[in-house]
């Protein structure tokens, strides 16, 4: 797997939308990313039962990043943490398939 648990200040070094996701999300938990930092995801904690939600960003051309999933209502951190991975792992396989891929 490509992808990593990251710490929070890398995330904020990494995005520049860290509030706007926060207020959209509620308080996030967890923070990954893929080895070259062009997609980043994150785990957060909303309200409700089924408040687990995640939200996953993908650099554009110029370097920017760019929501590129939202998922919210899962049951639990486990949960959300399964299949943000999986759906970060899938955005990076799909990319690849369109460009060509160095394993850094």
């Amino acid at each position: 797997m490509n992808i990593k648990t990251i710490p929070r200040s890398e995330f904020d070094r990494l995005q520049p939308l860290h509030s706007a996701l926060e207020s959209l999300m509620g308080e996030q938990v967890e923070w990954f990313s893929n080895r070259s930092g062009n997609v980043l995801g994150t785990v957060a904690k909303g309200e409700g039962v089924a408040g687990w939600n995640y939200a996953i960003l993908k650099r554009d051309k110029k370097g920017d990043p760019h929501v590129r999933k939202v998922m919210g209502n899962l049951f639990s951190l486990d949960d959300a943490r399964v299949d943000v991975l999986l759906s970060m792992e899938g955005i990076e396989k799909v990319d690849c398939r369109q460009y060509i891929c160095i394993e850094s």
